[in-house]
C-alpha cells in the first residue's frame, strides 16, 4: 500500500507549476492531492451545516446513523461557497476549458455504523458513473466526463475512520477489470493501493473512471466529507435540475453559471465572448486574454 504526504497550510489558488504537476498526476494515477487545506473558518461552517442536515436526516429516519445527501449546493449556502473554491475551479477550467459546470454535490456524515450493507455505512469498489461500464471508451480507456473533489474535514489520519481508497492509474482500465464485485480481491491491486488517511481539511480530486471505495468507520471520530464535481456543461448534472431565473435571484454571475442559468440550446456548447467571461478567473494567468479574444461564436 502506497502511502501520501500532506499538506499543512491553507491554500487559496494555484500556481501555473502547481497546475501542471496536479493535471500530470491526474492523467498517470487518476488522482491527486491539493498542495493546502481548506480554511478553517470554511471548514467549520461546513461541519455545522453538516451536522444540521444529517440531524434531521436521522430524525427522518431512526436507526439510521450514516447519512448521505445528495444536491447539497439546494442545502445551505455554505456548500455553494465550496461548489467556487478557487483551486478546484482552476483544475477543472484546465481539465474542461471555460465550458464547465456543476455536476454533483452531496456530503456523508458516516460514524462508525455496524449497517455496512450499502453506500451508506461503507462504499464498495467500484468506478463513478452511472453506468461507467457503458460510458464510451478509445483503446478500452475511458475518457474523462467529470472530475471529483473530495473534502474531508475531519480527522482521518488514524487509519481506521473509513478512509477514502483507491487504485492508483485504475482509470487506465475498464471497472475492476471486468469482474464482478463477488470475483473482485482488492489483494491482487495492494501495490497499487492507496488509503487516504488525511489530515482535517484535507482536499482530493479524482477521475471518475478511478476505482475507489470506503471501508466501514471503525473510529470514535465521526468521518465527516462533501464531494463536489464538475463536468462539461454539454452533459447533464447527475443529481439536479437546472434552476430557473427565480431561483437565480441574488446569485453572482460565476455561480449562474456553474449552477445552469437559463440560455438558449447552442451556448451550452458553443459559448459568446460573454458566456468566456464568466469562468475566466480560473483560466492560466498567461490565457486569460488570449482565451477570450481568439474565440468568436457570436
Amino acid at each position: 500500500m502506497t502511502t501520501l504526504d500532506y499538506p499543512s497550510t491553507t491554500l487559496t489558488r494555484l500556481s501555473d507549476q502547481q497546475r501542471d504537476e496536479l493535471i500530470g498526476q491526474l492523467h498517470t494515477d487518476g488522482f491527486f492531492v491539493l498542495p493546502g487545506l481548506l480554511a478553517s473558518d470554511l471548514t467549520h461552517r461546513l461541519l455545522n451545516a453538516i451536522d444540521r442536515a444529517a440531524g434531521e436526516a436521522r430524525t427522518k429516519s431512526p436507526g439510521r446513523q450514516s447519512v448521505k445527501i445528495s444536491n447539497i449546493v439546494d442545502v445551505d449556502p455554505v456548500f455553494l461557497e465550496l461548489t467556487m473554491y478557487e483551486p478546484a475551479l482552476q483544475l477543472a477550467h484546465d481539465c474542461f476549458g471555460p465550458l464547465f459546470q456543476l455536476c454533483q454535490s452531496n456530503l456523508v456524515s458516516r460514524p462508525r455504523d455496524h449497517r455496512i450493507d450499502d453506500f451508506l455505512g461503507s462504499s464498495p469498489w467500484h468506478a463513478d458513473g452511472p453506468r461507467p461500464g457503458m460510458f464510451p471508451t478509445v483503446d478500452g480507456v475511458m475518457g474523462l466526463h467529470y472530475l471529483k473533489f473530495g473534502y474531508f474535514l475531519t480527522d482521518l489520519t488514524h487509519s481506521t475512520g473509513g478512509s477514502l481508497q483507491v487504485v492508483r492509474g485504475s482509470h487506465l482500465r475498464p471497472e475492476l477489470d471486468r469482474k464482478k464485485h463477488g470475483e473482485f480481491k482488492i489483494n491482487d491491486y495492494r501495490e497499487e493501493l492507496v488509503q487516504i488517511d488525511c489530515p482535517a481539511g484535507t482536499v482530493i480530486a479524482f477521475h471518475q473512471a478511478q476505482w475507489h471505495a470506503a471501508p466501514p468507520n471503525q473510529s470514535d471520530i465521526e468521518r465527516k466529507n462533501c464531494y463536489i464535481s464538475y463536468c462539461p456543461t454539454w452533459m447533464k448534472p447527475l443529481d439536479r435540475e437546472y434552476p430557473t431565473e427565480a431561483q437565480l435571484a441574488g446569485n453572482s454571475p460565476e455561480e449562474r453559471w456553474l449552477l445552469g442559468e437559463p440560455r438558449p440550446a447552442m451556448r451550452w456548447w458553443l459559448p459568446d465572448s460573454q458566456d468566456l467571461m464568466r469562468t475566466q478567473r480560473f483560466a492560466r494567468d498567461s490565457d486569460r486574454s488570449k482565451s477570450v479574444q481568439t474565440v468568436r461564436y457570436e
